[in-house]
């Protein structure tokens, strides 16, 4: 993150964000009606806006990018002597590792609407690295025949034309022009909805008048100096050591706690209904932002919201990653296709695990390599692990399938 906010700062001053005039009547630029100007910036430094960013693009780093090749119609292969398989699961290019380049591109694509990364081919026309480019710097044109392009400026202004098949971009929200719209453009009004309420309440705590307690009674006519010396006996009181000291108060003075205004415990829950909001446009439970306090509909159970969260979540970035991937920079997933490997953030409990092996091993589902390798281990040696076991007396499936009967195969052994 912190390069990300370092390369748009950069570029935040040259030109606004791009998004066409349709755009900005329909979803109201410039300034919010909070009275608070929106940018993508400013959004980030909310921190349920950078916890659902944070949260999703550290996921998309976390889930390893395997290449497969067919191997006939319902086989595959693990293909890690493919040229784009180092690329893709270890470093798209001499400066990032694939967790930073997947974390980087997902911050684009959540903040800005678009995650772009411009392919380097070789002199074969074999892709060998991704850059990323920021996404302000990208806008999509026409040629004078109608083609699509897209624009890039650079730091210095210098402009390139590059074709959709040397970007790989991820869109937040596609639009049929080859562009995208940002959720923090969409909902700028509820950012900055938010963004007032902040700034609401670090002016009232910096410059309100909050005293933890009043004295009165006070005679009038009271000389400077006895003030001055009440004060100061107060003032022995004050700090965290002093907590539940008894007071004497003398001359009929009383002290009088003053509690929480009513406003300020309306301002709190504000703030957390503005928690609420963001996450529901990042479609992040409220767990995963640090808000306990409300029930969730997610599940009942940690397991059970991060499945929930994986599968209604994670799970289209991870289909619209994997396709665009395929499409740009493999054959089209005729042959060969990458995948995003989730299965480990799915996985349940120990227990829980190897009762479904269990289950998966007498119903044939499983062979005990297949089980062997979800758990990260290797096969057992001279193929041992390959059978299939099914209830009839716990036969392996090859006899039951060639039509022999338990005695069969013992006489064969």
């Amino acid at each position: 993150m912190g390069y990300f906010a370092l390369q748009e700062r950069r570029s935040a001053s040259a030109s606004p964000a791009s998004m066409p005039e349709w755009a900005i009547s329909a979803f109201g630029g410039g300034a919010t009606s909070a009275g608070v100007a929106v940018d993508e910036t400013t959004a980030i430094s909310l921190t349920p806006v950078w916890a659902a960013i944070d949260i999703i693009a550290d996921t998309m780093g976390i889930f390893p990018l395997h290449i497969f090749r067919n191997t006939g119609p319902t086989t595959k292969a693990w293909a890690q002597n493919h040229p784009q398989y180092n690329m893709l699961h270890g470093a798209p290019n001499e400066n990032l590792t694939a967790f930073d380049w997947c974390h980087m591109m997902a911050t684009y694509q959540l903040a800005y609407g678009a995650g772009i990364s411009e392919i380097e081919f070789d002199a074969n026309g074999h892709p060998v690295a991704l850059w990323p480019i920021p996404t302000r710097q990208v806008t999509p044109a026409k040629t004078a025949s109608g083609k699509l392009t897209y624009k890039v400026t650079d730091d210095k202004g210098a402009q390139r034309t590059l074709w959709p098949h040397q970007l790989l971009i991820f869109r937040f929200w596609p639009r049929p022009d080859g562009g995208w719209l940002s959720p923090i453009t969409v909902h700028r009004e509820t950012i900055g909805s938010a963004l007032a309420v902040r700034e609401f309440g670090a002016r009232t705590f910096g410059q309100g008048t909050n005293p933890a307690g009043i004295i009165t009674g006070i005679p009038p006519g009271l000389k400077e100096d006895a003030k001055k010396t009440l004060e100061t006996n107060l003032a022995n009181y004050r700090g965290l050591g002093k907590s539940h000291s008894i007071i004497t108060l003398e001359g009929g003075l009383k002290f009088e706690r003053v509690g929480l205004p009513p406003e300020d415990a309306q301002y709190l829950e504000t703030r957390k209904f503005d928690t609420s909001e963001i996450a529901r446009i990042y479609r992040v439970p409220l767990f995963l932002l640090q808000e306990h306090e409300k029930s969730t509909s997610w599940g009942s159970g940690i397991s059970e919201m991060k499945e929930a969260f994986v599968i209604f979540t994670m799970l289209k970035y991870c289909i619209q990653w994997e396709q665009e991937i395929n499409k740009k920079l493999l054959d089209g997933g005729n042959k060969f296709y990458c995948k995003f490997a989730i299965d480990g953030l799915l996985r349940g409990a120990l227990k829980d695990r190897m009762q479904a092996y269990e289950i998966g091993s007498r119903m044939g589902i499983y062979s005990i390599d297949e089980m062997r390798e979800m758990e990260d281990m290797n096969p057992l040696p001279n193929s041992e692990g390959d059978a299939r076991l099914v209830p009839m007396n716990m036969g392996t499936l090859e006899n039951i399938i060639a039509g022999k009967g338990e005695n069969d195969a013992k006489q064969d052994s």
